[in-house]
């Protein structure tokens, strides 16, 4: 009986068709500067009480500290192209934090990434430069101060939707959070941007 129960068990793997895609578009949610991953849990929990399928949910992490926004945007693209796949390659949604949205942008405009998404939503990206930037060392930090060789190569591409924040402390000034379709949204600070539920209203008008 036993041997019985076990052969029924490997023909059920076996013959069993292919994992069904999901039937949703992808988000894919990036951190900022020296962040990581869990920190939009909490906006990612309100999509999912809204309606949002969690297979379509995503979270990319990137070595910030070491390595060039150009890297991680070229690490980007392949996770991007390994999700599209089990979603009938539907374009991706990307809501990025901070120097997140720099990545995204620099994936959207020379690693192919135009293609391949359709929403990028920014929170308090730096856009423009910002001088918190000269308070840190790394690749990353160079590529978010004003005038930066990476900023000027970007030249303003790449964005879709930025919201931004009056009362942000590392984005200075703070309208150098704008570009593209540019909302003022909820006066928090610039890591409660991930978690204000107004911040989280604005991000779902444009999805």
């Amino acid at each position: 009986m036993k041997n019985i129960t076990m052969l029924a068990l490997l023909a059920s793997l076996l013959f069993a068709g292919p994992a069904r895609a999901c039937n949703a578009d992808p988000i894919v949610f990036i951190h900022g500067y020296s962040g990581w991953k869990s920190q939009f849990d909490t906006m990612i929990n309100r999509f999912r009480n809204d309606g949002t399928p969690a297979c379509a949910m995503y979270k990319f992490g990137y070595n910030s500290l070491t390595q060039s926004n150009k890297a991680s945007a070229r690490q980007l693209r392949s996770f991007i192209n390994n999700i599209r796949p089990n979603h009938n390659n539907r374009r991706a949604n990307i809501i990025a934090h901070s120097n997140g949205g720099l990545v995204s942008r620099w994936y959207r405009v020379f690693e192919g990434g135009s293609s391949a998404t359709n929403r990028l939503v920014t929170l308090g990206t730096p856009h423009n430069g910002t001088s918190w930037a000269y308070g840190c060392v790394s690749p990353a930090c160079f590529e978010m101060r004003y005038n930066s060789s990476f900023l000027q190569d970007l030249n303003g591409r790449g964005c879709d939707v930025s919201l931004w924040s009056a009362v942000d402390e590392i984005i200075i000034p703070q309208t150098s959070a704008r570009c593209g379709n540019s909302l003022r949204t909820s006066s928090v600070g610039h890591l409660t941007l991930m978690v204000w539920k107004g911040v989280y209203d604005d991000v779902r008008r444009f999805l």
